[in-house]
């Protein structure tokens, strides 16, 4: 399976509310009806950027297919289906930087469902290894290493998804080396699972710094669409 993730902004002319209802009203269903290949689909409505330096964004798109070559020969169902996500497309969306990623689904939630939105509050995180190490050393220590310690310390992690980022397609964006998912039941239960114990924001904070040179984060919330 692989796994893209579209990271959007909209049109300087609209608004970002505007650009969310263009998005969840209009463009999920036509891309439900004319993206026969298309296996999985999350929209994830961003609130706000988390991190200094993180690109104003307005929706991260989550698309799966089996196979990359379904995305780029067979994404439409037709040339006339083509034509009208094209045309929807053009009435919001400003640009886009995309990744080829292999997903790892370490803790789903159990209020996922398609159709409604997930309950809680959802953290994405773009990340880039630190200079010295090579792409496959950062994957090695994040798989390892990271996401062990991280599910051994955080009992308020409802959801935790890493993306290792094979490639970007797109010719603009910065180069991740993964994005993370990271959901919690709540507001309280993030600022709990952050801030809430020094000792333990401490241990994940240390191992951060051994593989993190540096990470942009949003805040989102998410919409199961397939």
């Amino acid at each position: 399976m692989r796994k893209l993730m579209f990271l959007c902004r909209r049109r300087p002319d609209i608004t970002h509310d505007e650009y969310a209802e263009k998005v969840l009203r209009g463009h999920v269903p036509l891309a439900l009806r004319h993206h026969p290949t298309m296996r999985h689909y999350v929209v994830n409505i961003v609130a706000r950027a988390l991190t200094p330096g993180a690109s104003e964004i307005d929706s991260i798109g989550e698309l799966s297919f089996d196979t990359l070559e379904d995305y780029r020969e067979r994404l439409y169902d037709s040339p006339e289906g083509e034509a009208t996500i094209h045309e929807d497309v053009v009435g919001f969306m400003g640009g886009a930087d995309s990744y080829e990623c292999t997903a790892h689904v370490h803790r789903k939630p159990d209020g996922w469902v398609v159709g409604r939105t997930t309950p809680g509050v959802k953290l994405v995180s773009g990340i880039k290894r630190k200079p010295d190490m090579t792409h496959e050393q950062f994957v090695e220590h994040w798989l390892g290493s990271h996401v062990p310690l991280a599910l051994k310390q955080g009992d308020g992690l409802a959801h935790y998804v890493t993306n290792v980022v094979d490639s970007r397609l797109s010719e603009a964006g910065e180069d991740f080396d993964g994005i993370a998912e990271i959901g919690f039941a709540s507001q309280d239960d993030m600022r709990m699972q952050l801030f809430g114990d020094p000792d333990r924001s401490k241990v994940v904070a240390e191992d951060n710094d051994r593989f993190i040179g540096s990470m942009r984060a949003w805040l989102a919330v998410e919409h199961p669409q397939k």
